[in-house]
């Protein structure tokens, strides 16, 4: 490990100045990683593949039924297309397990579009955008405002995606505006919960909001 005789500081890697006062280190550099590797790689794969085993068996059994009594029609398909929107679901959580409130959001998005295919394949009754949708949305932004004061999470941390779902729980106002609804109450509160959520950050965290988005646009 390379050593700064000047501050008296030990530093790992290839660098060759101090990252303090830029002067020469000496000693031979680290080639191995100080810090211990901790896998969870073995257990969390073998839940998957036990999950995956289990959802397999499970859609095999009801496809066996199905095709012995075929009399009550396809429902099979149903389970097999239940499991298939799990693991989606699964697989972006897995994808995104390191930023929470990104995770939260992606849910959001790729339960709604489930919803909204399953409802399409059922018959168009309209109970995605009538209930689906604008519950998500609005017990998203609530989730999310509860786990960024549970994880102590900065806001500069989450105030992007909590603007973004801000933004999408407005999205049934649209819907009530063209009537597209059956069921209005639960758009209604979710645009509700968006507006209250939107003016909290501009009134509460204003500062904080625009001197995220200057950073994220490099202004």
């Amino acid at each position: 490990m390379r050593i700064c005789e000047k501050c008296k500081i030990s530093v790992a890697g290839n660098l060759k100045r101090c990252p303090l006062c830029q002067g020469d280190l000496t000693g031979e550099p680290l080639r191995e990683n100080p810090f211990p590797w901790l896998s969870y790689s073995k257990q969390y794969g073998f839940f998957l593949r036990m999950v995956a085993f289990a959802g397999v068996v499970a859609a095999a059994i009801c496809i066996a039924i199905n095709l012995s009594f075929p009399s009550g029609g396809w429902w099979s398909m149903f389970v097999v297309a239940g499991m298939g929107s799990l693991w989606i679901t699964l697989w972006f959580i897995a994808k995104k397990r390191t930023n929470i409130p990104k995770t939260i959001l992606w849910q959001v998005a790729v339960i709604s579009v489930l919803a909204l295919i399953w409802d399409w394949c059922t018959g168009r009754h309209g109970w995605s955008i009538d209930y689906v949708v604008p519950i998500l949305c609005g017990c998203t932004m609530i989730a999310m405002s509860l786990i960024a004061r549970i994880l102590h999470l900065k806001i500069q941390d989450y105030i992007i995606y909590l603007i973004l779902d801000s933004i999408l729980g407005i999205i049934p106002l649209i819907l009530i505006l063209c009537g597209a609804l059956r069921i209005v109450y639960p758009s209604a509160i979710c645009v509700a919960v968006s507006i209250i959520s939107l003016s909290a950050l501009f009134i509460f965290e204003g500062t904080a909001l625009r001197n995220e988005i200057l950073r994220r646009l490099h202004l």
